[in-house]
């Protein structure tokens, strides 16, 4: 593949927050860049992805209604935007991401004539139940699965769901781990230091918990859970790292349990190594999840895991071998399983070990931008052949 020939655009439905799929996207648009691709990102307005990939020397274009909600009029715009950009950079290869920019993205492009259409599914949007909701979701996946010529997948657990709903014949799928680049996770400052900053100089244990606030993360479980766990541990701390629209419940919550003393929102941060270098375990009460980015670097901190069985995390964490499981919507469940960590730390560092070793097999962010380098060559030289 001549790699002066062709441009590559990556489309993202929002810069913000800065979560797992924005992270997979900018470490990707940055090994691209460093491996000589050409290669622009499309995405919505705000966030840290924009500054983050113009630092890599990556052309951003914002489509300002471009956002995760359902908007009719904003979505008609993001479209019609999307369609003109693709037309005016005559783009070889579109790679979408997210559902929004994934739906408007891939039809935009299929209209404008891109030459191959790429999408890679980070999970679904939605805990997937047989409702009507979900069965429209697959249709229209289903519909713009057709035009798409390849579909990435973050785990294998994933891809074979997504092959169960037939979103796309089994040839179209493949399964490209989020990877991460382990090597940029150094801690800035002493875990003692952290600990003073944030006013945790005697807790423990201190849970945290890495994500969006949002109904998919489902955190308000967390909180529920140590409620239960606050007498038998009074220093005990569960830090919340994220933002999103489910905080004002979880503040909520928070105050009804009497716990703003034991749970800290601590927002977006940057100094997630500093951070994970505090925690004594690492909890997610997720409803359904890809793979769970933040969970693959809980794991290659080597901290013991709980967890619940949903997706992609089944495939990351098996139960007494690399973390434990516990039962989605449960926090007598989870308070059980911190509790067995907590009071069981020989367990707890081999778990951690155990985890580690998964997360360094599975995740390199090395790998995973080698095999989309892969997935592209191989697109380019199917059609010229």
């Amino acid at each position: 593949m001549d790699k002066s020939r062709y441009t590559i655009v990556h489309v993202i439905t929002e810069s913000g927050p800065f979560g797992g799929s924005q992270r997979n996207t900018l470490l990707t648009l940055q090994g691209l860049v460093r491996d000589g691709y050409k290669t622009d990102l499309i995405c919505g307005p705000g966030g840290r992805l924009i500054p983050e990939a113009q630092a890599a020397g990556v052309p951003v274009h914002v489509v300002p209604d471009l956002v995760r909600q359902v908007d009719p009029g904003k979505d008609s715009r993001a479209f019609l935007h999307l369609y003109r950009l693709f037309r005016s950079q005559r783009y070889s290869i579109v790679h979408t991401h997210a559902t929004k920019a994934g739906l408007l993205g891939r039809l935009a492009a299929r209209w404008a004539g891109v030459p191959w259409i790429i999408h890679t599914f980070h999970s679904v949007p939605f805990e997937m139940n047989g409702d009507m909701k979900s069965k429209f979701y697959i249709a229209l996946e289903r519909l713009v699965g057709s035009y798409t010529h390849s579909l990435a997948c973050v785990g294998e657990v994933l891809r074979q769901q997504l092959a169960a709903w037939k979103i796309a014949p089994d040839e179209k799928l493949m399964t490209i781990y989020s990877g991460i680049d382990f090597a940029c996770y150094v801690p800035q400052h002493s875990p003692l230091e952290i600990k003073r900053q944030l006013g945790l100089a005697e807790a423990w244990p201190i849970i945290g918990c890495v994500g969006r606030l949002c109904e998919q993360k489902a955190q308000q479980y967390l909180v529920d859970s140590i409620a239960f766990l606050r007498k038998q541990y009074p220093q005990m701390r569960l830090l919340l790292v994220g933002e999103g629209g489910l905080r004002s419940l979880l503040e909520k919550r928070i105050q009804e349990f009497g716990l703003s003393s034991h749970v800290l929102l601590l927002g977006e941060r940057d100094d997630i190594a500093d951070l994970l270098n505090i925690f004594d375990i690492y909890a997610m009460s997720s409803l359904w999840e890809g793979v769970g980015r933040a969970l693959t670097e809980a794991m290659y901190w080597r901290l013991p895991i709980v967890a619940t069985p949903v997706n992609g995390v089944t495939e990351l964490i098996a139960h007494e071998e690399t973390g434990l499981l516990v039962p989605l919507r449960d926090p007598k469940a989870l308070a059980a399983a911190i509790d067995r960590l907590a009071s069981d730390r020989e367990l707890a560092k081999q778990l951690g070990a155990n985890a580690h070793r998964k997360a360094v097999d599975l995740m390199d962010g090395r790998q995973m931008i080698v095999a989309i380098e892969a997935l592209y060559e191989r697109l380019v030289e199917s059609t010229a052949s």
